[in-house]
C-alpha cells in the first residue's frame, strides 16, 4: 500500500479479508510517511514489509538511513526496490550491504528487481550474496516495464549456486508456462522502451502511460521516457508525460 493512497482503514479491511502481510511502499527519501501505517500493522499482528522505491536515486548510506526509519517504526523487512530496473550489480550489492549493516538483527533486508536492463536475476544474486533474505520475482516476468525478475529463472539459478528456497524448479517452470503465460494479456518485453527506462532510470509504471501519450501526440514513447528520466520524475508524476509530449512537439515545429 501507498500511504496517502491507501489508509489505515484499508489495512484493517485487508486483514479482515484474509491478508496476513502488509507491504508499505514510499519513495526512497520519504520513509517517514510510513511510520503510522507500520505501527498499526504491527498492532494488528501483520507481518510488515517496507519498500524503498526508486532506490537507485540515492546513495547507499542515505538509503540505509531511510531503512532505519522504517525498521524503527515496526517494519520487519526493508526492501531495496529497483523500480526502474536501473541498478547494475555492484549498485545492488552496495545498497543491500548498507542496509544489512545498518539494520543488523532489527529487520531483514529484501530486494525487488526489474528486467529493464536484463539484470533482474543477476541483481537478485548480488543481493543474496550481500545479505538479503527476501527476494521478489514473478512468473513469466509478469510486472511493469520489462517485468520483474522471472521467479522460475531465479529458482533455477539459486539451485545452481546452492541457495535453498524450498521451491521446486520444475514445478515453478511448469506453472509459469502452463498457468501464468495463458493468463497474461501480453508478454513483458525487453524492448527499446524498456531499455530506455532502465538506462534513464524511469519508474517502470511509466511505460503504458508513455505509450498512451505517444499515440495521442504522435511522439515516440522512448523519447518521452528518456526525457522523463532526465527530469528525474518519480511514481505519481506520470501526468508530466503530457507536458513532455507537448514540449517535443513544439521543438519539432521550430526545426
Amino acid at each position: 500500500m501507498l500511504p496517502g493512497v491507501g489508509t489505515k482503514e484499508d489495512i484493517k479491511e485487508a486483514q479482515n479479508n484474509g491478508g496476513s502481510i502488509c507491504r508499505i511502499a514510499t519513495h526512497c527519501t520519504e520513509a517517514d510517511v510510513s511510520i503510522q501505517h507500520f505501527g498499526l500493522a504491527r498492532e494488528l499482528g501483520l507481518e510488515t514489509v517496507g519498500f524503498l522505491m526508486m532506490s537507485h536515486t540515492i546513495a547507499p548510506e542515505k538509503l540505509a538511513a531511510q531503512a532505519r526509519i522504517m525498521a524503527d517504526a515496526g517494519c520487519q523487512c526493508v526492501y531495496v526496490v529497483d523500480s526502474a530496473g536501473a541498478l547494475v550489480l555492484e549498485g545492488v550489492r552496495d545498497r543491500v550491504a548498507a542496509l544489512v549493516a545498518e539494520l543488523g538483527e532489527d529487520a531483514q533486508v529484501g530486494f525487488h528487481g526489474h528486467e529493464n536492463l536484463g539484470l533482474g536475476v543477476a541483481n537478485s544474486v548480488e543481493a543474496v550474496r550481500a545479505g538479503a533474505k527476501q527476494i521478489d520475482g514473478s512468473c513469466r516476468r509478469f510486472g511493469a516495464g520489462a517485468g520483474n525478475a522471472p521467479v522460475e529463472a531465479l529458482i533455477g539459478v539459486f539451485d545452481k549456486i546452492g541457495v535453498k528456497t524450498g521451491i521446486d524448479f520444475f514445478d515453478i517452470a511448469d506453472a509459469a508456462e502452463e498457468v501464468v503465460a495463458p493468463a497474461m494479456p501480453a508478454e513483458c518485453l525487453l524492448d527499446r522502451n524498456a531499455l530506455i527506462m532502465g538506462y534513464s532510470g524511469v519508474y517502470s509504471s511509466f511505460l503504458k502511460h508513455a505509450i498512451r501519450q505517444s499515440e495521442r501526440y504522435g511522439v515516440p514513447a522512448h523519447q518521452l521516457l528518456h526525457r522523463a528520466g532526465q527530469r528525474k520524475l518519480i511514481g505519481g508524476q506520470e501526468d508530466q508525460l503530457i507536458d513532455i509530449a507537448l514540449e517535443i512537439k513544439r521543438e519539432q515545429h521550430t526545426v
